[in-house]
């Protein structure tokens, strides 16, 4: 019985604990979306050649280019198209995960 009992006790803090320590979730969609950002603008934002780093642009610099390049305000290669695909909570969510890397 005291087994049973022990057992049960780590079944529901393992499903309980996860869920308690969750990151924030606009935050993980950014991290998510970013990955995307990194295939162009390198690791964690860093270019290592022509395209422009994105790492240390500040969050509101971040989304008011993304939303130039939505509107085609702003010209770009393939930004312009890349930016019509995202949302307002999707560019946010993105500069919200670049400006924790900023805090780093």
């Amino acid at each position: 019985m005291k087994l049973l009992s022990a057992m049960l006790v780590w079944l529901v803090a393992g499903l309980w604990l996860p869920s308690a320590v969750a990151a924030d979730p606009v935050v993980s969609r950014g991290t998510a979306l970013a990955n995307a950002c990194t295939a162009c603008h390198g690791p964690d934002g860093r270019s290592q050649g022509a395209i422009p780093s994105i790492e240390n642009l500040p969050a509101e610099d971040f989304m008011a280019a993304l939303k130039a390049f939505r509107a085609d305000a702003r010209i770009g290669t393939v930004m312009n198209r890349i930016a019509k695909g995202l949302d307002d909570a999707e560019i946010s969510a993105t500069a919200a995960y670049f400006a924790t890397r900023r805090e780093r």
